[in-house]
This record gives structure tokens, C-alpha cells and sequence, in this order.
């Protein structure tokens, strides 16, 4: 991370669909826009997002830092949309703002159409990509402390609604001296993903 020297690769320039790896970018952007304790609205076309969600409703209310954990521990597709809108005011505003960070950290071959990674035509991103902007989000220890919590749960703001959370990624309950933190992903078109 430290120095971009490539250990191991194969086929590592080749475009692919991300799938819910997207959400990495989408958490970087979200943290270099917003503070972790402001309020996001949930609106009808966050709840309207096809699963992995985590089930927010119209007119509730979390902060960034929950529904950051909502994305990443749970891919939530619904937590996605709602920060996207939250920062940007629309998700289409969003990934402009996705693929400018993506340039700025070299990615040459990375495309973003969604702010959660669903199938979308010209969304691609590679591996060598996908491994610059990992590097840029282990700078960040917020986003590193949410990678590696296995389970968590979030507050509705208004109610005091609790949705619980348990992270995708199962790398996190094997008994190694290491952390193997990440986004996972999954989508018919690009597979399982890490």
C-alpha cells in the first residue's frame, strides 16, 4: 500500500463488473464530503433498491456513520442510494463525484453507473483499479475501523428504530493472527467478488 509494488497479479487491466466492491468507492467519497454524525434522509428511491439492503423506510433518519456501516457491513443497497443523495443530492450527482476520486487516484480503466454497484451498461472497474482505490481507503481509520466490525446496529434517528447488522465479509470470523478486511460483492453477471 505503501509503495504500489504489485506482489502478485493476473489479467489484473481486464474490465469486470464490480458489483458491491463499488461500495468502497462510494464510502470514500461519502467521508471526504460528510461528517460522520450528519443526518441522512431516506427517500422513496433509496427504499425502492432491489437486495442486499438492510430495509430502511421513506422519511426516516440516520447518520452518515450508520448507514456507512449499513453499506459496508451489510451491503446495503437502500444505505447506498440514501448517502449518494445525502452528499450529492442525487446518485447520479454521486458517481460523477465517484469517477472524478477514481481518476484522481489513477484508475484508467474504471467506469462507475451506480453509487451500490448494480448491473448497469458501462459500469467496469479492474483489479489493478479496484487495488488503488482499496490502497486510498486503508489511509482512512474510520473506514478500516467499519471494515472490520463483524456485526453492529444502527439507530433510527426519529423512532429509535434498531436494525441490526452483520458484516459479508467471513474472512472476519477465521481464526488467523490477521485481518482480512475488504468489501465482497456479488451480482449474477460478475460473480462473487472481494
Amino acid at each position: 500500500a505503501r509503495n504500489k509494488k504489485v506482489i502478485y497479479s493476473k489479467n489484473p487491466h481486464i474490465k469486470l463488473a464490480p458489483a458491491s466492491t463499488t461500495k468502497i468507492m462510494t464510502a470514500l467519497v461519502v467521508l471526504k464530503n460528510s461528517s460522520l454524525d450528519k443526518r441522512v434522509a431516506v427517500s422513496k428511491c433509496a427504499t425502492r433498491m432491489p437486495p442486499s439492503k438492510v430495509d430502511i423506510k421513506i422519511g426516516e433518519a440516520y447518520s452518515t456513520g450508520d448507514m456507512l456501516k449499513a453499506l459496508l457491513l451489510n451491503s446495503g443497497n437502500d444505505a447506498s442510494v440514501a448517502l449518494a443523495e445525502s452528499v450529492a443530492g442525487t446518485e447520479k450527482d454521486f458517481v460523477g463525484m465517484m469517477n472524478d476520486m477514481a481518476r484522481r487516484l489513477g484508475c484508467r480503466n474504471t467506469n462507475f453507473r451506480t453509487s451500490n454497484g448494480l448491473p448497469a451498461k458501462g459500469q467496469y472497474s479492474t483489479a489493478y483499479d479496484m487495488a488503488l482505490i482499496v490502497r486510498e481507503a486503508v489511509k482512512d481509520k474510520r473506514l478500516l475501523d467499519i471494515l472490520s466490525i463483524k456485526g453492529a446496529e444502527i439507530t433510527e434517528l426519529n423512532s429509535g428504530r434498531r436494525i441490526k447488522l452483520r458484516n459479508h465479509n467471513k474472512s472476519l470470523w477465521k481464526d488467523t493472527p490477521y485481518l482480512i478486511l475488504g468489501k465482497t460483492g456479488y451480482t449474477i453477471r460478475a460473480r462473487q467478488c472481494f
